[in-house]
């Protein structure tokens, strides 16, 4: 079933993209709320970068806001086998 989906999502997913950032902004979230450093109305991305990573890992080591929710459809063990191995890097 998935496969057959496959084509019709890949065609949504190009068509809704050049309107994403939009539609996302329609929702009028802010910015506390999705706590994202990119999705920023003020545009002030490398500002926000560069202030994340001063304050460091340690902002990201509790799981977010609404986490037990997500966490009974989490497959642990492939996740944790996945962290496990190295990256293929080529920088």
């Amino acid at each position: 079933a998935a496969a057959e989906l496959r084509p019709t999502m890949l065609e949504l997913e190009r068509r809704l993209r050049p309107d994403a950032v939009a539609l996302v902004d329609a929702f009028d979230y802010d910015d506390r709320i999705l706590n994202s450093t990119l999705g920023r109305k003020d545009g002030k991305v490398y500002e926000a970068l560069y202030e994340a990573a001063q304050r460091g890992i340690q902002e990201f080591s509790d799981p977010f806001k609404g986490y037990e929710h997500l966490e009974p459809f989490l497959d642990k063990d492939f996740l944790r086998l996945r962290n496990s191995m190295p990256t293929l890097s080529k920088l």
